[in-house]
């Protein structure tokens, strides 16, 4: 018997109108209740430029169904989907790689005042905002959603129930879905020895910030480099009990998205790990063969981790969804610097492998010309590739 389509509530709208934010809180209103879930938003697969705008949801839409069986193989029962489309042809790029995915598609909205007010407040490229206002209007007058929600005066909280009772209850009856688990996915191929940068280090430290710097510098020089934030790929909850750090997960998913990227002409990757050790770098690293890894060791003093854990808190940064640490409260903060302190001294006392580089006092910009230096010139493509 054929298996039931799985649950996919994609929601999609104009950039700031909250589809990251909702969407995080849909997927933890089911997680809360039991149903195992999983979360992605597009923008965290699809990190490989210089690239042809016309290629954006091609990629997309191939790292999602390259990640889709290592989600069924955990057990997931239904995904959250977050993501920018306007047209029906860029919503078939997805359905037509996922014919055993059943999709609701809700367009997010809110009027062009709120919405100004909204980008505004992420704090993040302010210039952008007339450009996001004339986006939403486009977008008022596409048709390709089965759906359209108006979250305009509403909590995160509120939007994402409204989202599920519009959507008829959203993800419904699960009783009948997920029982066939497809097809195995099979190891990804490698292709000649590509640089990989492993940043890894305690909470707050700045892994995902030093990292899209680097990969953002790479970009600028013209060579095609892609980035993963491995938490970004891994977001699947209640947790399996022999996975509970989800690297299975995670490290499955990283060599299915650098498989397409690889694809996609990508000539080298900097990765934002959550790696505790040096066994669990080499896990993700075996899913990677053809690859020459440098892993560098991002280190911190406690007053330094304990002002960028109260940054975080803050709203520092950009909005990253599931981040754990906007919005705690001060003694919540509090502990989390204490964990991150000792998750550093940690590091420290096991004398983890690769290289280590200082980010005190010193700006993301210093720190990751300290990274690529001491990494020889990373990615240097000419002498990994001629074997120099």
């Amino acid at each position: 018997m054929r298996d039931v389509p799985l649950p996919v509530l994609w929601l999609s709208g104009p950039t700031g109108v909250g589809k990251s934010s909702v969407g995080w809180e849909v997927f933890a209103q089911l997680t809360r209740d039991g149903v195992k879930a999983a979360f992605v938003d597009t923008d965290q697969i699809s990190l490989c430029y210089p690239m042809p705008e016309a290629m954006t949801h091609r990629v997309r839409a191939r790292s999602l169904a390259a990640m889709w069986p290592h989600f069924r193989l955990e057990g997931m029962r239904c995904l959250v989907l977050s993501g920018f489309v306007d047209t029906l042809e860029e919503v078939r790029e997805y359905t037509a790689l996922l014919p055993e995915a059943a999709f609701t598609l809700c367009r997010l909205r809110v009027d062009s005042a709120e919405l100004r007010e909204r980008f505004l407040g992420r704090g993040w490229r302010p210039e952008l905002v007339a450009e996001a206002v004339a986006e939403a209007g486009r977008l008022d007058r596409s048709e390709y959603a089965d759906l359209v929600v108006d979250t305009g005066g509403l909590a995160v909280s509120e939007a994402a129930r409204v989202v599920r009772e519009r959507a008829e209850g959203w993800p419904g009856d699960l009783s009948a879905a997920g029982h066939g688990l497809g097809p195995r996915p099979a190891a990804a191929a490698g292709s000649g020895a590509v640089p990989v940068l492993w940043l890894r280090g305690a909470t707050a430290v700045g892994k995902s910030t030093v990292g899209y710097e680097i990969f953002t510098q790479v970009c600028r020089s013209g060579v095609r480099a892609a980035y993963v934030d491995v938490k970004q790929i891994g977001a699947l909850r209640p947790v399996a009990d022999d996975d509970v750090d989800g690297h299975r997960l995670k490290a499955r998913n990283l060599a299915a998205v650098w498989a397409g990227y690889r694809a996609a002409g990508a000539r080298c990757l900097v990765v934002s790990g959550e790696a505790d050790s040096d066994d669990t770098v080499r896990r993700y690293a075996a899913l990677l063969p053809g690859t020459a890894l440098t892993v560098c060791r991002l280190d911190a003093g406690p007053a330094t981790l304990a002002e960028r854990v109260a940054w975080r808190g803050r709203g520092g940064g950009p909005a990253i969804p599931g981040d754990e640490l906007r919005g705690l409260g001060p003694e919540a903060l509090h502990r989390a610097a204490e964990r991150a302190a000792r998750e550093a001294a940690a590091l420290d006392r096991t004398g983890a492998e690769g290289l280590c580089v200082d980010t005190d006092g010193r700006s993301v910009e210093e720190v990751a010309a300290d990274v690529r230096r001491r990494g020889g010139d990373w990615p240097d493509l000419g002498r990994i590739w001629t074997g120099r």
